[in-house]
């Protein structure tokens, strides 16, 4: 069939977008009215949006929250589960039209591990940020049961963007992994590899060991660290996190390419404002973070200041998946019709869940809704994609306004919210008129 027709060139949209899984980390606290507005310090701040149409001060809408939970909730007996903390934080996510990365703690260092087994184990370890020795006591054999109870119920829920791999340390956050006898890391490691075989992964960043046993076993888990933004708050001009520890260990741990197939997700070391008040160069952060392809960033909830308002909204849209359609194509003949459309990732990541992508066919008689076959998971950053449709040969004839969606499959969500202007009621994107003789 070679007589295809341009049909539309979609007017590209620099609009900030909110999508699940991308983004910063949405923030209730400045969310609707406000008299006034304060950072991270009790500072009063000047009030501003990031567009008029935004729900949120001093900040970034988003479609991404952060779920968190402590073990000693979830497991306040022995294999009896309480997953009430956890639900309520999704049901939150859900009323803001957000998912949710999700953190399960076996402890930190305000929150114990269950009673039950403190009781058994009562003395802390000396080791700093472990609150139980996992290589004197069963800490993992309770744990890895837990982490399979945990992916047992969760595992696929439509409202978590991604998991991530709590292993041991305080908040889960790894300290002393590598120290973990292996057989012990391993059975850990495992129940997360076994049993979310759906929901994205992601690890956290720590050390050579606990990645390279990761990885032993699957090689689409993303990776997680949580100081961003740390230009020398800790040892001056010797070492960071930003020049020293994630260029270094990205590559040291063999994360280099882990973006491709699973998320980057980066939290705030203190607070975007204390980088400000040092004098970091924000550019030079976001810059990094962008090259190290970021889906999401934790602010933790605090205002961005007004000097970096700009800076950042570039930041935002290129964080995670940004897709463009470019041009829409259709052919007519011998009563078969196609279409196909071009498309663009201009963000710096791959959207990490098989969201349909969809074409309606619609008219004064009805509508038709197709499924594509693209996987838009395979949409890479700065790459063209080229998606086919033949529709069936039995459509009745006449003239069809063809529009087009990626749907999320989650009513609260809906579908996402493309780079192109004319959205519709219906999360469609209108792209023309065809006609079938």
């Amino acid at each position: 069939m070679k007589n295809w027709q341009l049909i539309t060139e979609p007017k590209i949209s620099g609009a900030l977008l909110t999508n699940p899984g991308i983004g910063f980390i949405a923030a209730p606290r400045l969310m609707n009215d406000h008299a006034e507005v304060r950072d991270n310090r009790g500072s009063l701040v000047r009030k501003y949006k990031f567009s008029p149409d935004q729900k949120t001060w001093n900040h970034p809408d988003s479609g991404l929250s952060y779920a968190g939970a402590s073990w000693n909730a979830l497991e306040p007996e022995e294999s009896v589960y309480d997953w009430t903390v956890l639900d309520e934080k999704l049901e939150k996510a859900k009323m803001l039209g957000c998912n949710a990365v999700v953190r399960c703690s076996p402890y930190s260092l305000t929150e114990d591990i269950p009673a039950w087994l403190r009781e058994r184990y009562p003395e802390d370890p000396e080791f700093p940020f472990w609150r139980i020795d996992p290589n004197t006591t069963d800490f993992a054999f309770y744990w890895e049961r837990f982490v399979r109870a945990f992916a047992a119920r969760y595992d696929g829920h439509p409202f978590i963007s991604s998991v991530d791999m709590a292993l041991c340390g305080a908040w889960g956050e790894g300290a002393g992994s590598e120290f973990v006898e292996e057989k012990k890391l391993d059975g850990i490691i495992r129940a997360y590899i076994e049993g979310f075989t759906v929901t994205p992964l992601q690890c956290l960043l720590h050390d050579p060991v606990s990645v390279g046993a990761i990885l032993k076993y699957r090689k689409n888990v993303g990776f997680r660290v949580d100081c961003l933004g740390d230009m020398g708050g800790f040892h001056g001009k010797e070492w960071s996190h930003m020049q020293d520890y994630y260029p270094m260990n990205i590559e040291n741990f063999n994360m280099h390419d882990a973006w491709e197939k699973g998320t980057v997700v980066f939290e705030a070391c203190w607070h975007m404002n204390d980088w400000y008040l040092s004098g970091w160069d924000i550019d030079y952060i976001i810059e990094e973070s962008l090259k190290w392809h970021i889906s999401s960033y934790n602010g933790k909830q605090t205002t961005v200041p007004i000097e970096w308002r700009d800076a950042v909204a570039k930041w935002v849209k290129k964080m995670g998946y940004r897709f463009e359609l470019r041009r829409a194509y259709a052919a007519a003949e011998n009563g078969s019709l196609r279409a196909k459309l071009l498309w663009c990732n201009t963000g710096v990541a791959p959207c990490y869940k098989p969201y349909p992508l969809l074409l309606k066919l619609k008219n004064a008689a009805g509508e038709h809704t197709f499924m594509l076959s693209d996987d838009i998971r395979a949409w890479l950053p700065d790459e063209d994609h080229l998606s086919v449709c033949e529709f069936p040969t039995d459509l009745p004839q006449g003239e069809y306004e063809l529009s087009v969606a990626i749907d999320t499959g989650v009513r609260e969500i809906g579908t996402l919210n493309l780079a192109i202007e004319g959205r519709n009621a219906e999360g469609f994107y209108p792209l023309g008129i065809l006609t079938l003789n």
